[in-house]
């Protein structure tokens, strides 16, 4: 900041900017006024006057150009603001009194007693306007010192390992509140399992997934089931009130949204898997979705591309699908069809292990049945098959 206020010293107003036109004459130039004349930086900035005043007699390129930019308006218009700076700083700003409004009162007293006459009604209106009475209310809380808040003193019992709780107020309008909770299995503590992205706790920003809810409206959740929460939570109207103690480090969801079509149907009603059937998401064979949370292994939060604006809801996830078409496909019973042909050779050789078992998958996947294997190494081909197919029609 002091190199702007070294810059304005009497050397270098007298630089002319023409590149024809002679520097000032360097025994010309005297001890700046401006500064300190015992400032360090002020005598290294006459010197580097003084060699800038060699290189301008050279013809040295690009000094003109530095003295174009120390001559520029817009630069000195900047001095003269970090002037102005400078001198507020350095002076301290005392209220000539601290009760302006008392003595605004006062004054309209006084007035009201003495003769009527033109001034004296426009200085009462003036005083006694809302605004100005406003002004000077402000002006007494800031020369008092009076908007700092007022907090009651720490007692001295408190125990250094109470954890640090965090009070979260939210207002229920007529909307889910957009997350859900769980019980730890170990401890027993109600959890935020997840918030639901859109949702009202997620747009404050004070829920977070890991959560211990300790108190909801003022009824501790000590040993009750989530289920039992959940009944508060619905009977609750308004004003939702959590005590809750912070997870640690919040969640940060860094990975990027996925757009996908779907390949298949899901209904949320249907499905006794889901964490909250009332934050699963229905979605039909085609519709284009939008993955926007996948922290979690099993249940992904996605929308609709139709619904951007919606509050995003619970889908199976990849890992989750692909299981359960597993354990679909594994339980459905073997059915042969015999109607269809073999594709065998009639001269292979089913006394060869190799060759039984080669035609027995080529028999089993037109649903044919081999007698000569029993039913359970059929079934049990059929269904590898059945599996092999299905994982080649994932990859795809």
């Amino acid at each position: 900041g002091q190199v702007f206020s070294l810059i304005r010293i009497p050397e270098y107003r007298g630089i002319q900017t023409d590149k024809g036109t002679d520097p000032p004459d360097k025994k010309n130039m005297k001890p700046s006024t401006a500064t300190n004349p015992e400032n360090g930086l002020s005598q290294i900035l006459r010197l580097v006057l003084q060699e800038l005043n060699l290189f301008y007699s050279r013809d040295v390129n690009g000094v003109c150009l530095l003295y174009d930019l120390l001559h520029s308006p817009w630069l000195q218009a900047l001095l003269k603001v970090y002037d102005c700076l400078q001198e507020f700083k350095e002076k301290k700003l005392v209220p000539a009194t601290t009760h302006a409004q008392t003595l605004s009162y006062e004054v309209v007293g006084i007035l009201r007693e003495t003769p009527k006459s033109p001034e004296t009604q426009e200085l009462r209106q003036i005083l006694q306007a809302p605004h100005f009475k406003a002004l000077l209310s402000a002006h007494d809380t800031v020369a008092q010192k009076d908007f700092e808040p007022l907090l009651p003193p720490l007692p001295d019992n408190i125990p250094d390992s109470e954890e640090a709780m965090r009070i979260v107020c939210l207002v229920k309008n007529q909307q889910p509140l957009g997350a859900t909770i769980k019980r730890h299995e170990m401890t027993g503590d109600i959890l935020v399992a997840r918030v639901i992205h859109g949702g009202l706790a997620e747009r404050s920003g004070l829920l977070y997934a890991g959560d211990k809810l300790v108190e909801v409206n003022g009824v501790s959740v000590e040993g009750l089931d989530p289920e039992q929460v959940i009944h508060i939570l619905a009977m609750s109207r308004g004003t939702i009130m959590f005590k809750v103690v912070p997870v640690s480090a919040p969640p940060v969801n860094s990975q990027k949204m996925v757009y996908v079509r779907a390949m298949t149907e899901y209904w949320p009603q249907e499905d006794p898997t889901i964490p909250c059937m009332d934050a699963g998401l229905p979605f039909q064979k085609g519709d284009v979705l939008q993955i926007v949370d996948q922290n979690d292994a099993l249940w992904w939060q996605a929308r609709k591309i139709s619904d951007l604006g919606t509050c995003a809801g619970l889908i199976p996830s990849n890992h989750l699908l692909k299981r359960k078409q597993r354990e679909f496909w594994w339980s459905q019973p073997y059915q042969p069809h015999t109607h269809l042909k073999s594709t065998i050779c009639e001269c292979a050789d089913t006394s060869n292990p190799a060759c039984a078992s080669w035609g027995s998958l080529l028999l089993l996947s037109q649903g044919c049945h081999l007698k000569s294997y029993s039913a359970p190494s059929c079934l049990w081909i059929y269904k590898s098959f059945q599996f092999i197919k299905m994982q080649m029609f994932l990859c795809r």
